[in-house]
């Protein structure tokens, strides 16, 4: 037992000394007053963006909400007329606000704030928040997750670049290691104390952001998918201070550390993040939208728009409803084979346009794994992803909203053809009746991807947050050794 009690001991006393390390780093870097302005001014700008940002989502919110109630109300107000003009009239879906964008926008200024759906087409999202010009759009450019992503690990680099090497850090390191504290301990201590700044500039950074952000928009799911936000940008930033502090280990001259730590964060944060999409696209390019309706156009002309009976493409379908029923003409069957056509005719356009969009989004699938290759030379691609999923700013969250809209409006229109199919009017007439009553039942409800489900698509990118901090661990580890044997 009396043997057992020292060996239990020296792990204990090992962290005391790392954390006596930290804590006298930790000094050092708060007198270090040009790195503490900096991060101030990261952190105002970083505060002052989602700020801004979470006004400006606040204004667009409420003002979606009322094109939303002004298309309802138009829709309604047709009263009582043919079902099918109905389908042509059409109506504007806007796409939901996503408070989480405030922090990190994604791709939501690229994308579409509207979908209009009408029958036998699908429609892109068009349109782009105009705010150039105002006060909300001083920060266009600029997020916290920017600020986090790229700033931030430059701010560690010159912090910690440093800490081990350089004439002044390795004789106040020969002292130390002639005090009995080991190689582990010392670089164990600085790394602590590294990684205790950037966890206090990431909750800094929160404090600053929520206030502007809370008792708008943001619920349960959001304020979850915020914490583990935290964690990933905590492990992104840990990748950081590990590098840091194991490059400054092995090279003797602080120089060569920082031009060594500086060339790693400009391929990190800056090329990777630019290269990978654009080879991405080289190897897997995408039509235009020119060539894309083209394509769909020529693809869709193949079968029956369902508007003229009369059109031979018909024929087979006419056929098929004469055998069913056993009658000799159309005008026998206890359905309205107009109906019938335009009933045949959406499912056929749909399904055109369905197999046209699937395979572009097959495409911008291929793009995503191929810039996930790059996460190995670049942790900063894998957190950009979780990130944007988390915020649900990427295009996976705008893809569910174009599925959900697209649903939609397949029950809509179906449903309007369904009354057409379902009444005959006498003398060849067309059957009326009001739009409003006849699709109150079919509501449109905004699709969200679950929390869970975008944890699962962005466990491939978490593996790789943590092969990066393993890795840069194994770095520091390593360092150990070597500065423990060196002379």
């Amino acid at each position: 037992m009396s043997d057992a009690s020292p060996a239990l001991s020296r792990p204990a006393s090992a962290l005391r000394q790392a954390l006596a390390v930290a804590a006298t780093q930790l000094k050092l870097m708060w007198r270090e007053r040009r790195l503490l302005w900096l991060a101030l001014t990261l952190l105002l700008l970083a505060g002052a963006s989602v700020t801004t940002g979470a006004a400006r989502l606040a204004q667009q919110a409420q003002e979606r909400q009322i094109v939303a109630e002004q298309e309802a109300g138009l829709w309604d107000s047709q009263g009582t007329i043919d079902p099918h003009a109905a389908a042509h009239v059409g109506r504007a879906i806007p796409a939901p606000v996503r408070p989480l964008a405030a922090l990190d926008p994604g791709i939501t200024d690229f994308v579409g704030t509207s979908v209009f759906i009408e029958g036998h087409a699908q429609n892109p999202a068009r349109h782009r928040p105009v705010d150039a010009g105002t006060a909300l759009s001083r920060f266009d450019g600029f997020s916290a997750a920017w600020a986090l992503q790229v700033v931030a690990p430059l701010l560690i680099i010159l912090a910690g670049f440093a800490s081990l090497s350089g004439d002044v850090a390795r004789e106040t390191l020969r002292q130390e290691l002639g005090s009995g504290a080991s190689a582990h301990v010392l670089i164990g201590g600085r790394l602590i104390a590294l990684a205790t700044a950037s966890l206090l500039l990431v909750l800094a950074l929160l404090a600053v952001s929520l206030p502007g952000m809370v008792g708008r928009t943001l619920g349960t799911a959001d304020i979850m998918a915020l914490v583990a936000m935290f964690a990933a940008y905590a492990l992104y930033l840990l990748v950081f201070c590990a590098i840091t502090i194991g490059v400054s280990a092995r090279f003797s001259a602080a120089r060569t550390s920082l031009v060594v730590l500086l060339g790693f964060w400009v391929v990190a944060t800056l090329l990777a993040p630019r290269v990978a999409p654009a080879l991405a696209e080289s190897l897997y390019p995408t039509p235009t939208a020119p060539a894309f309706r083209a394509a769909v156009s020529e693809d869709a002309e193949h079968g029956a728009d369902g508007h003229d009976p009369a059109d031979k493409r018909l024929d087979a379908l006419k056929a098929e409803m004469l055998a069913r029923y056993q009658v000799k003409d159309v005008d026998d069957l206890p359905v309205n084979f107009r109906g019938v056509a335009l009933e045949f005719a959406e499912a056929n356009s749909t399904e055109t346009y369905n197999r046209h969009f699937e395979r572009i989004y097959a495409t911008y699938q291929r793009q995503a794994i191929t810039q996930r290759a790059f996460a190995a030379l670049s942790p900063t691609l894998a957190l950009q992803a979780v990130s944007r999923a988390l915020a649900r700013t990427d295009f996976p969250a705008h893809l569910a909203f174009l599925r959900g809209v697209e649903d939609y409006r397949y029950r809509l229109i179906q449903a309007l053809n369904l009354e057409v199919k379902q009444h005959k009017a006498a003398n060849g007439s067309k059957h009326l009746a009001d739009i409003a009553t006849l699709t109150r039942s079919v509501a449109y409800s905004p699709q969200q991807p679950p929390l869970g489900h975008i944890a699962a698509a962005q466990s491939v990118n978490f593996a790789i947050l943590l092969a990066w901090v393993l890795l840069a661990l194994g770095l520091v580890f390593t360092s150990a050794r070597h500065l423990g044997s060196a002379p």
